[in-house]
């Protein structure tokens, strides 16, 4: 079965991408617990939305069959680092970061996500 969200996660996404203020269209997930962070997107096809893995600053690739951009989120929610990562990778840890945001490959830079900006979510209306 092709999934595109979180296996865990209900069927639609509770909140949104809100970038340097402005609400997006972006439906995002928050991992809150240890299962939700260690399972992540593995054994998904695709994503429609993001995922927010609080307490996070190191991620990997393994397992999964599509890049994602990797959104490294400061204490404030300043964006500290973006970068693209293939599937079957160990990505290098940001210890900086907070969070971990992670992402279609391509969609921070459709919604100009860069270092510097200023992210969080806010509830779906």
């Amino acid at each position: 079965m092709s999934t595109s969200r979180p296996v865990w996660a209900a069927d639609a996404p509770e909140r949104v991408l809100v970038v340097d203020g402005e609400p997006t269209a972006v439906g995002t997930w928050l991992a809150r617990t240890r299962k939700q962070r260690n399972t992540g997107l593995l054994g998904t096809d695709g994503l429609d939305g993001a995922l927010w893995i609080k307490a996070c600053n190191w991620v990997h690739t393994f397992g999964m069959r599509y890049a994602l951009d990797l959104v490294y989120v400061g204490r404030h929610g300043r964006v500290v680092a973006v970068t693209t990562a293939p599937p079957r990778r160990l990505c290098l840890p940001r210890l900086n970061a907070h969070a971990t945001i992670e992402m279609p490959a391509g969609l921070a830079a459709q919604l100009n996500i860069m270092s510097g900006t200023i992210i969080d979510t806010t509830p779906r209306i």
